[in-house]
């Protein structure tokens, strides 16, 4: 219903984004309405992770948002290129969900949450936008009882069936979001939104530990929890999930989140060097040079113990021959290091 513009404040120098209600759509009630009531949503935020309004502007008949302007790609632009580190997606969800919970605070709810409406700065920032169809709990609703308003794969169950919303709907989304980061793929996936829907509505996908076996068991349990067809099984509010991610990432990540990010987005190409050195210096770079081939390592000695471990298995399936140690799965070694001799198998009756 609307087209967005890159601007230029003249007075201030300042780059803008200018957001525009089509022509067809102003003619429209329900999306004029629309239109003004993610203007008041912005307009009330006053958050980090969420994009600023600085004016609603009427002129020559057309209607325009005056937002800030975001200079980084979208998640989902991160995501075409291959799955996020365990570390930058957990800092991205803890970040979204931080402005989730401002949001629902305020008594709104996001429903449209995915990669899309996700974008990174330049500075390593997290920016939630595009309230567009975000539902004020105060206000009478727009959209008719039982009728499912969003981005069919992203949906919560209670959005498929037309079941009355609250926030735990956007923790849902969340949760999606970050499996779609974490694999490079949505969980739930069909020919038609009918059979998406469905998925959703039984909670049927690949669970994440097979989709993405090197994802630390810590980051996978909160996004199965998020996922959790039932709202109350899953987290109470954005701020649980948010404490969640963040005890993950205080054992995980030594270096500052905005750093982090910085740092991947210069390693996937988005920024310039150059662009870099402007919010770090040659020493932070190198340590987070580090740091990501230090998390690429890890990961793939998750995959080959993964491989080895489903290996050693049919092997033992066959054979009826099965390895009694408790770490079995035999370990990576660094080069030059002494290759440690296996213990002897023992045989034992097949498994029955």
């Amino acid at each position: 219903m609307a087209q967005v513009y890159k601007g230029l404040h003249e007075q201030l120098q300042r780059e803008v984004a200018l957001k525009e209600l089509l022509p067809d759509a102003q003619k429209d009630k329900e999306s004029l309405s629309r239109f003004h009531r993610e203007a008041l949503a912005l307009a009330a935020f006053r958050h980090q992770n969420i994009v600023t309004l600085y004016d609603l502007v009427e002129k020559n008949e057309s209607l325009f948002m005056v937002m800030e302007y975001v200079d980084g790609p979208t998640l989902h632009d991160l995501i075409k290129d291959g799955p996020l580190p365990p570390d930058v997606a957990a800092v991205i969800g803890a970040r979204i969900a931080s402005a989730l919970d401002h949001a629902h605070f305020r008594h709104i709810i996001h429903r449209d949450l995915k990669p899309g409406n996700v974008m990174l700065t330049k500075a390593g920032e997290v920016k939630l936008m595009d309230f567009g169809i975000a539902k004020d709990v105060d206000l009478v609703a727009l959209t008719q009882q039982g009728m499912a308003v969003g981005t069919p794969a992203y949906m919560s169950p209670e959005q498929v069936t037309g079941a009355q919303l609250d926030p735990r709907t956007d923790i849902f989304s969340l949760g999606v979001l970050l499996y779609e980061a974490l694999t490079g793929a949505r969980p739930f996936q069909g020919k038609t939104a009918g059979e998406i829907f469905a998925k959703i509505r039984d909670g049927k996908y690949t669970p994440l530990h097979k989709g993405a076996p090197q994802v630390p068991a810590p980051l996978a349990n909160v996004v199965k929890r998020a996922l959790e067809v039932k709202p109350e099984k899953r987290f109470p509010d954005a701020a649980a999930m948010r404490r969640e991610l963040d005890l993950y990432l205080a054992r995980e990540v030594q270096v500052s989140h905005p750093a982090l990010l910085v740092g991947f987005l210069r390693q996937r190409q988005k920024l310039t060097e150059t662009e870099a050195l402007a919010h770090l210096t040659h020493a932070e770079l190198g340590v987070l040079e580090a740091h990501a081939a230090e998390q690429r390592s890890r990961s793939s000695r998750g995959k080959l113990k993964w491989v080895a471990a489903v290996v050693l298995l049919s092997l033992a399936t066959a054979t009826g021959v099965y390895l009694t140690q408790d770490k079995w799965v035999p370990l990576v070694q660094q080069k030059g290091s002494e290759q440690p001799q296996p213990p002897a198998p023992t045989r034992s009756s097949p498994r029955k």
